[in-house]
């Protein structure tokens, strides 16, 4: 399976910083010293874990207990504070907060390859697909069939202030099957131009949040969407 170099990570969640906690400045840089030298690179990690070869990222969501599924796997390695090679390949079992031998679990109703969940101190943090080098179609990332209720169209400066929303069920559904459908391209990056967070809201009462670029009609990460889809998402902003 692919690894993900640390820089390649960074580069590829970029998108990340809008809107999702725990990530920090996701950058490397150079440390100074007083006399005026470098200490060594400085990672700010970007809050993931990889396990089967997919790349979670953390999102806002703190979930109940009660959507907890079976447990799924381990930590095995805690890169903060050990890793300083902006190079590293990420492993399977690396995350990047989470200390080793932290259980992570599946989320009730929904495949692991999309959602696994695990403590973070005392809060239940949800994680996302965001890197599988083995997605064809938007279904392989993301696991929201049947379960969507309406979106949101928020806007792309803060990831909260929703500019619009589409509550027709046929509408739904018709959107939402065409992210499943669409193809997935994960070496393309997204375009400058409009932007968009779109926000499925779930029946559980969870959400799934996404940056959308209406140029290149990419809903993160790689889900290249025909152009209705772009269009829909577009009226329903300016309403």
């Amino acid at each position: 399976m692919q690894a993900i170099s640390i820089k390649k990570l960074i580069a590829l969640s970029l998108y990340a910083m809008l809107f999702l906690p725990l990530i920090g400045l996701a950058s490397c840089g150079q440390g100074t010293s007083s006399a005026g030298g470098t200490t060594g690179v400085q990672i700010d990690w970007v809050n993931f874990m990889r396990f089967q070869g997919i790349t979670y990222l953390a999102g806002s969501q703190h979930i109940p207990p009660a959507l907890l599924g079976p447990k799924f796997a381990q930590v095995k390695f805690k890169l903060e504070g050990i890793i300083n090679d902006p190079n590293y390949h990420s492993k399977d079992g690396d995350a990047a907060f989470l200390n080793a031998g932290t259980e992570v679990y599946t989320v009730k109703g929904y495949r692991s390859t999309f959602r696994l969940a695990a403590y973070q101190g005392q809060a239940l943090v949800l994680f996302e697909a965001d890197t599988n080098p083995m997605a064809k179609h938007g279904s392989d990332l993301v696991d929201i069939a049947g379960k969507v209720r309406s979106i949101g169209v928020n806007s792309a400066q803060d990831g909260k202030l929703q500019l619009g929303a589409i509550k027709d069920s046929q509408e739904v559904t018709s959107l939402v099957n065409m992210v499943l459908a669409a193809p997935v391209n994960q070496q393309f990056m997204g375009s400058d131009g409009t932007q968009y967070v779109v926000v499925f809201y779930l029946n559980d009462g969870t959400s799934l949040s996404r940056m959308f670029w209406l140029k290149s009609d990419e809903l993160s990460r790689g889900i290249m969407l025909p152009k209705a889809f772009g269009i829909a998402i577009q009226q329903a902003a300016v309403k």
